[in-house]
């Protein structure tokens, strides 16, 4: 038998963590942090106890609490070579931003980088009685599901799946294999996300009449991943002037570049970095609002960053537009501006006289596409739903078991099952 021992991103999105255990060996998948005003972190488990780390990409709900096996421990941790560079470059800045609250310091993550083992798509790593492989999951560049052999027993676990191609990486494409249980997110399990084409179309278009009045158009993206496609889409649709990129970003980009082989289109991907300014300070930012121009900054959902400054010189132009194309969790600044047209500036709320949309340019499969993914996986693996709200979570689990027949359910935190 395998034990699956769930940790965290059960019935919420955020810290997620899963402990695989065969006789042998205890291989911990991902261990994130849930972001808020104090950072939440998965169920304990002792580095003592572990035999690894396997880092499936490199956003903070799923990375972000790593270094704390590292105050002592000297585990390996197996990521692909840019999310190691992504994961540095993520978790200095939470540090930063958060360091209070939390358990380590920039040692433990020199620490962490130090026990790093790259892995690339395809390679099988084995770890005692334990083996797996890591497999593309068209997220964002660098990551992977985890294909795991133990006890005569195989496992997927899919962290953040994306089987639609976008413009920076390729869809995850469906294993051809028997499982006997598969480990799925839900982030979108009951929204259907809109065709891809139609959707730049639509973007390009509210961009245009933005621009065409003499307007700014400001594009909150998350740092790694969202930003780096904003640019490809303005890329392939013919925008070679007045287009900014700002924030954290900027490092990402380099970061990328250094590693072409997780990109769906290299050439044409350093091609659009290379027609986009960056913006190097604040003289390069008060240049951007000078002029009609399209600003792709973090953060995201609003919460900070450079996205912040742009926003309070932008809401009360009419001409200009806020076009959000991340994922807002209720309670952002983000969220807040789409369900009320308002926005914090200096001591007080304003609303907002620019154009606001929001834009689904989602990394994560949608209804549809989770769907299509568990009705082509083989055999009849049982199903552990996760990383989805409450409802997300029931909504995957209830189609599983309806409409597949398969055993289905969604852990809560703490549980343990035996596969």
């Amino acid at each position: 038998m395998v034990r699956l021992s769930f940790l965290g991103g059960t019935r919420e999105v955020g810290r997620n963590a899963v402990l695989i255990e065969s006789v042998g060996a205890r291989l911990l998948l991902d261990y994130g942090v849930m972001l808020d005003d104090e950072p939440g972190f998965p169920s304990h488990v002792r580095a003592t106890d572990i035999d690894g780390v396997v880092v499936t990409h490199a956003h903070l709900d799923h990375s972000g609490g790593v270094p704390i096996f590292y105050l002592t421990e000297r585990k390996p941790v197996f990521i692909t070579p840019v999310t190691a560079e992504l994961v540095r470059v993520l978790i200095k800045d939470f540090i930063k931003l958060s360091g209070y609250y939390l358990p380590f310091e920039y040692l433990e993550l020199e620490s962490m980088m130090r026990c790093r083992r790259d892995l690339h798509y395809g390679m099988k790593v084995r770890i005692k009685d334990l083996a797996f492989t890591p497999i593309n999951a068209g997220h964002i560049p660098g990551s992977f599901m985890v294909d795991v052999e133990a006890e005569g027993r195989r496992i997927l676990y899919t962290a953040d799946i994306n089987t639609i191609d976008t413009r920076l990486v390729r869809g995850a494409r469906i294993p051809k294999r028997k499982y006997d249980a598969v480990i799925i997110e839900s982030t979108y399990a009951t929204q259907e996300h809109p065709e891809r084409r139609e959707l730049e179309e639509e973007f390009i278009k509210e961009v245009k009449l933005v621009l065409d009045e003499e307007g700014r158009v400001l594009v909150p993206a998350f740092a790694v991943g969202r930003s780096q496609e904003m640019l490809s889409v303005l890329y392939a649709h013919g925008f070679r002037r007045n287009v900014y990129i700002d924030g954290m970003a900027r490092e990402v980009n380099e970061i990328f570049l250094s590693y072409p082989d997780y990109l769906k289109a290299p050439r044409s991907f350093m091609k659009a970095l290379s027609t986009a300014k960056v913006v190097r300070g604040w003289r390069d930012r008060r240049e951007a609002l000078k002029r009609s121009s399209i600003i792709v900054a973090p953060s995201g959902m609003l919460q900070g960053g450079t996205a912040v400054y742009y926003m309070e010189r932008l809401a009360l132009d009419e001409r200009s537009g806020v076009f959000l194309v991340s994922f807002q969790i209720p309670g952002t600044r983000g969220a807040k501006l789409l369900e009320t047209g308002r926005f914090t500036i200096g001591d007080g709320e304003e609303e907002v006289k620019a154009r606001v949309r929001r834009f689904d340019f989602s990394s994560h499969a949608g209804m549809t596409q989770l769907h299509e993914f568990l009705k082509g996986l083989r055999g009849e693996p049982k199903v552990y739903v996760i990383h989805g709200e409450e409802e997300n979570c029931k909504a995957l689990t209830d189609w599983a078991a309806d409409e597949l027949g398969l055993e289905a359910q969604a852990p809560t935190q703490g549980d343990e099952v035996d596969v």
